[in-house]
């Protein structure tokens, strides 16, 4: 069966399951319509392909054994009529051929009865007796045991495989990529070996690099792979406390709900447009960039914080721990142009690929305090897309523009080289880099979602 346009949900309990199938059998009978009846079906059926084996058994069954639409129709029907008792749990064959003609043709369910080498027979669900099928195991039972392996099953995590697998999703950038992924794997040990009751310094990032090169990009990535809790915050839309607007405190509050014990759990929070805030800018308020960069600072040097939680009628103030939040800053510095003793060098307006490095001194220079440099172990500089980095990205298989576009509106239809390279040389000469390659391809297919096919249900 094709793959659906609408939005499904996951089963992720017996309970969901089974309220849906008691929905469909209610549509079986003699006044029953076709087309509703198989369009209920499927939505079933696509569910159950989505679910999580882990947790309903007959979810795992059907995607291990692979079982057609016909084998599913038997099991669920045969299934259902035993749960809810209308009959015992043997099922007649001409009856079960009669109703199921709406599904499969009566030959492909004859096909499958027949067949002992179907997993319907061979795993001991389906026996048949005088021309009556049998259900002879319930996949619908949850299994306690199972449910509590997977949950204390620990992963093994290994920088080269997760640097590999970030290579797939995030193109060019290879030398960015791999000191981002050390430094989170440093902060990840010092987390582990905090645990035995030894105590390290945090090793936040700091990137930089023109608009559009994948600065938070990576990173949510990166945690995404590392499955830890990311929260991506705006420097620009806070201020110091006491000034009307957000306090730096509260980029933590995604967070507060997973504290365990007044600990925060290993996470990884990005905060962007860290050079909106450099000595001489104004926040919005009056209150100075100097002073919310000292809060910043507080916060990130911090290993306990004093968090104030907003209550209907007065305020409280907790005290958490994150020692285990790891923070990354990035900012586009694009006006930053640093003098060396040959040339200059830094971030102009063109993806210019240099090999100097830009180092705290240089930031400090562009307004940043020293005392916040300094908090920062790693420095990563991304470099400006070239044309064939953004041909990359735009026909990437895993997350690439025509990728998501092609899956959102379930077509195969190819966009003419000639308008591929307008997109490409139009991205280049907006310098907006991978961020302005989405817009455009944006406006491309935007037309094809106001058509009569594209339906969806919320």
């Amino acid at each position: 069966m094709g793959k659906t346009t609408k939005k499904q949900t996951k089963y992720t309990s017996r309970a969901q399951l089974l309220e849906d199938l008691f929905a469909w059998n209610d549509l079986f009978g003699p006044a029953t319509k076709e087309e509703q009846y198989r369009e209920s079906f499927q939505k079933i059926y696509a569910r159950l392909l989505r679910s999580n084996g882990d947790k309903l058994p007959i979810a795992g069954f059907i995607q291990k054994n692979k079982l057609s639409q016909a084998e599913v129709w038997l099991l669920l029907r045969v299934s259902l009529l035993h749960l809810k008792r209308m009959l015992p749990s043997l099922y007649e064959i001409p009856a079960l051929m009669k109703a199921g003609e709406v599904i499969a043709s009566n030959r492909e369910l004859v096909s499958i009865l027949l067949d002992r080498k179907s997993a319907l027979f061979t795993e001991g669900i389906f026996a048949l007796v005088g021309g009556r099928v049998e259900l002879k195991r319930n996949l619908f039972i949850i299994p306690t045991i199972q449910r509590k392996k997977v949950q204390t099953k620990k992963r093994v995590l290994n920088p080269q495989r997760v640097l590999a697998q970030l290579n797939k999703y995030v193109i060019g950038q290879d030398e960015a990529k791999k000191r981002v992924v050390a430094g989170v794997f440093e902060h990840l040990t010092k987390c582990a070996r905090a645990k035995e009751g030894q105590r390290f310094n945090k090793n936040n990032i700091f990137i930089s690099g023109p608009t559009g090169t994948g600065k938070s990009y990576m990173c949510e990535c990166l945690a995404k792979i590392l499955n830890l809790p990311f929260v991506h915050a705006d420097a620009s839309q806070y201020t110091q406390t006491g000034y009307v607007g957000m306090d730096v405190g509260d980029i933590l509050r995604p967070l507060a709900n997973e504290a365990k014990n007044g600990k925060l759990p290993i996470s990884i929070v990005f905060i962007d447009e860290i050079d909106k805030i450099r000595q001489g800018s104004e926040q919005k308020g009056g209150a100075a960039s100097t002073n919310v960069q000292a809060e910043l600072l507080r916060l990130i040097e911090s290993t306990f914080y004093r968090l104030e939680s907003r209550l209907p009628i007065g305020k409280s103030v907790c005290k958490i721990d994150i020692s285990q939040v790891l923070f990354i800053v990035g900012g586009a510095f694009e006006n930053l142009q640093v003098k060396h003793a040959d040339k200059a060098v830094g971030f102009t307006t063109e993806p210019v690929a240099t090999n100097r490095i830009l180092t705290a001194d240089d930031y400090i220079s562009y307004g940043m305090m020293p005392e916040l440099m300094g908090r920062f172990s790693y420095f990563v500089q991304l470099k400006g897309l070239k044309k064939d980095e953004l041909r990359k990205i735009l026909f990437n298989p895993y997350n690439g523009p025509l990728q998501q576009y092609k899956e959102l509106l379930h077509t195969s239809t190819q966009v003419p080289c000639e308008v591929i390279e307008h997109l490409l040389n139009n991205a280049c000469e907006r310098h907006l880099g991978a961020r302005g390659l989405h817009q455009q391809v944006g406006q491309l297919f935007q037309e094809a979602f106001l058509e009569n096919k594209v339906q969806i249900e919320i």
